[in-house]
Formats: C-alpha cells, sequence, structure tokens
C-alpha cells in the first residue's frame, strides 16, 4: 500500500509512543540520503527559512526512497498552492506554519485532504508513481497524509486553543517558541511564563484530542521536558548542528590527542 511509512506513524501516535525525528536544513539529495539511513521516525525538511527550490525539493526526497523514515516538509506558508505542490512530489506530509486560528487550521487541513474531506486539487504524479499507482494513492491519501500545525502567536492561542484541536484532520501540533516570543513582545525570550502556561494549556486539549504534539525546540538534553509535557513528536536537534557539532568533537579530539603525544615526547 501507498504510503505504509506513514500508516505505521500514525498507528505508533495513536498507541501514545513517542517518535524521534530531526529538522533537515541542508539542500542536498546527498545529505537526505544518509540521514534517511539513520534510522530517525521522520525528517522535517524546513523550506520556510532556507532557500530550496522544487527541483532540490523533488531530489531530497528521492533519497528517502525505500526508506522507512517519514519525509515531512514545512512549507513557507499556508497555502493551498505550496502544499499541493509538496504532497503532489510525494512529501509524506507537510508542517504548515503559522497556523494561529481554528480557520487557519481549518485551511491548512482542507488543502491536504482530497474531498469530500478537503479541497486537495487533483494532480499527483510522482506521488502516483507517475501514472500507474495513481489510483491506490489516492484511495490512501486521505488517512496516510500528515497535515500537521504549527501555532505561533500566543494572544491567538490564549483565545482558540479549545476550538483550534476541535478542527478534524490535524495530524500534530507543534508550537514555535520563537515566534510566540514575538507575539507578546519578548522577542527570544523563550522561557517567558506566557508562552509555556499557553503551550502547556494546548498539549492538555490535544492530548485529549489524541494529536500529537511538538514543542519546537529540540535537543535530547530537553527529553524528560518534552515527555513530561506529553510531547510525542520528540525533536532531537537538526543536520547542521550535527555537522557543526561532529566536527568540533573531532578537531578537539584531535587536539587533545596532539597535546597528550606532546607531552609524552616531552616527558621521555
Amino acid at each position: 500500500m501507498f504510503n505504509d511509512r506513514a500508516i505505521r506513524l500514525k498507528q505508533k501516535f495513536a498507541r501514545g509512543e513517542p517518535s524521534p525525528g530531526i529538522w533537515m536544513r541542508l539542500a542536498s539529495a546527498t545529505a537526505a540520503e544518509v540521514i534517511a539511513q539513520a534510522g530517525f521516525d521522520w525528517v522535517a525538511l524546513d523550506t520556510e527559512h532556507t532557500p530550496f527550490n522544487p527541483e532540490t525539493l523533488q531530489h531530497i526526497l528521492m533519497g528517502f526512497q525505500g526508506s522507512d523514515t517519514v519525509p515531512l516538509v514545512r512549507v513557507p506558508w499556508n497555502d493551498h498552492v505550496m502544499i499541493k505542490q509538496a504532497l503532489d512530489m510525494g512529501w509524506d506530509g507537510v508542517i504548515v506554519p503559522q497556523v494561529n486560528t481554528a480557520e487557519e487550521a481549518r485551511r491548512a487541513v482542507a488543502a491536504c485532504r482530497y474531498a469530500p474531506l478537503g479541497n486537495r486539487g487533483f494532480g499527483p504524479i510522482r506521488a502516483g508513481a507517475y501514472g500507474p499507482g495513481r489510483a491506490e494513492y489516492v484511495r490512501h491519501a486521505n488517512d496516510s497524509v500528515f497535515c500537521v500545525i504549527q501555532v505561533e502567536n500566543v494572544p491567538s492561542l490564549e483565545q482558540e486553543a479549545e476550538e483550534i484541536v476541535r478542527v478534524p484532520g490535524i495530524d500534530g501540533i507543534w508550537v514555535g517558541p520563537c515566534d510566540m516570543s514575538s507575539s507578546i513582545n519578548c522577542f527570544l525570550q523563550t522561557d517567558h511564563p506566557r508562552i509555556w502556561n499557553a503551550v502547556r494549556k494546548l498539549f492538555a486539549l490535544a492530548k485529549e484530542a489524541g494529536i500529537p504534539t511538538s514543542e519546537g525546540t529540540g535537543g535530547a538534553s530537553r527529553l524528560g521536558c518534552v515527555l513530561d509535557m506529553g510531547c510525542q513528536w520528540v525533536l532531537l536537534g537538526e543536520d547542521i548542528t550535527f555537522l557543526i557539532d561532529s566536527s568540533a568533537a573531532v578537531l578537539q579530539a584531535y587536539r587533545e590527542g596532539l597535546t597528550k603525544i606532546q607531552q609524552e615526547k616531552t616527558a621521555s
């Protein structure tokens, strides 16, 4: 069946289990292939803040061919054309930024679902295996495609949290603490109590509604906090940070090793 891996991930969430994944920001099909083999449950490619043209977007997606890792793409905006194009390429789902009201959530969901559940335009070219698999893809698309919304405005969230979680068809709710801080005039003060009071209320409502959540910052060091909040989308970091950290670690190991060798030679 098309999108078996997406269905399996949805089933994992339905069982209440946490699921590890990362951000990908490198415009590299080779990096995508490497990451696809690493064993993450999901990978989210960020096209909101990093430059990707459609051809590169499709080439990166090809790196996940045959992998059990679910590839998601954060589209630049809550725009039905952008969402349609990503899904027609064959991405297993989208993350939609700045979805701060129930009406905006309904619009995002509708763009991800074929009629009668939505208004997604028909044309799954690569998603339908260029024709031979189109009918099967369409049969399962409404159930398998992920529609994840990202809530990033505190005043709106305080007013509309209950309405947002009642929108049918939401497969995940993430928050964006940085943009949330901007919405209450405390830019980048992401530990502000008002932010996390609103987030915890949203997450409690989402849990009751059976919607898995993510607190949006990530890192293995925050795992306890993430799980305490009931998050199931467990963000462990991003490819660029991994590259920076591993490069720094190797260089540091070299310097320490060189110093030790020189000290031993001096001592002898």
